[in-house]
């Protein structure tokens, strides 16, 4: 029993909301609203999920009353119920009025947007696996799905050492199970990784590692559904600068902002309509597949 409503449980205190599912759902439907673990103890997105389920039966509501006072579809609010789509503020507002909560969810959304995600691997590592597209851009380093183990644990050393991680050989385990569920499956996704110029100028490891790593990206390339393409130095200041994103489409889209140590899952659909955007508008300043390798190769030999 969470905040009074009956849940079954799985995995020691994790929750799960379970949610009835037809026969002729499309694929699209069963990636789009795949139930998953909410875990309100943990996760203020999941605690959030949970009030609003609460609620909807405290106001003796139903899911097609909440889609009116959205104005969305009844999908959109299984998908909020279920924690696979988070509430947006101008949402809660709407909630909050509508059954006069004083700022209830108003304040929990802006609470959960102003604090990091201390839980992001797992759920990246879930939504990564199910992924019929994934974009990356990074502005610093190899993306740790096309990184080579060697170039990986030479991050991870640095990591430890500046106290990010306690566990270099855990986190490199975790890294090396992330690649295997992305690359290795039946159906791989469409694969794309936009990098900055500096990427390749950057060694981890030493010049040996470095030109290994280098090599795999050139491998990974030459897969069906693969592209690998780089932005030059002579593109000056952009908006990507910001940082690294990633973008993955499981039925709709769903982003990922990463920050040293941290990382966020971003799924209200305003916010990662502005990270496609970004992934979009450096994608526009990056050469051609065929220009990249060549960029990547020359970086081989000059790697040092």
């Amino acid at each position: 029993m969470v905040l009074g409503i009956p849940v079954i449980k799985r995995d020691h205190e994790m929750t799960s909301v379970p949610r009835p599912r037809t026969l002729h759902q499309s694929s699209y439907d069963q990636y789009r609203d795949a139930p998953r673990q909410l875990d309100p103890a943990r996760s203020l997105w999941d605690l959030i999920a949970v009030e609003l389920r609460r609620q909807i039966y405290v106001q003796s509501a139903s899911q097609a009353r909440v889609a009116e006072i959205l104005e969305c579809t009844r999908s959109y609010v299984s998908r909020l119920v279920n924690g696979t789509r988070h509430l947006s503020p101008a949402h809660a507002g709407r909630l909050d009025t509508a059954w006069k909560l004083r700022g209830l969810f108003a304040h929990l959304v802006a609470h959960a947007h102003a604090r990091p995600d201390d839980d992001w691997l797992p759920s990246l590592a879930a939504y990564e696996a199910r992924a019929t597209r994934i974009r990356t851009w990074d502005v610093s380093v190899i993306p740790g799905l096309w990184q080579t183990p060697d170039y990986a644990r030479a991050t991870f050393e640095r990591a430890y050492a500046a106290g990010l991680i306690s566990d270099v050989d855990s986190a490199l385990a975790a890294r090396l199970e992330r690649q295997e569920a992305v690359w290795d499956r039946a159906d791989p996704p469409r694969m794309s990784a936009i990098l900055s110029w500096a990427v390749l100028e950057t060694p981890a490891g030493g010049a040996e590692v470095m030109r290994g790593q280098l090599a795999h990206l050139l491998a990974l390339a030459e897969r069906p559904g693969v592209s690998v393409r780089v932005v030059g130095k002579h593109q000056g200041w952009h908006v990507g600068l910001d940082g690294a994103c990633q973008l993955l489409t499981v039925g709709g889209d769903v982003a990922f902002a990463e920050a040293p140590g941290m990382g966020r899952v971003v799924l209200d659909s305003e916010r990662v309509e502005r990270y496609a955007r970004r992934i979009e508008s450096v994608g526009d300043l990056a050469w051609t597949t065929a220009d990249s390798r060549t960029a990547i190769t020359k970086a081989m030999g000059t790697s040092e």
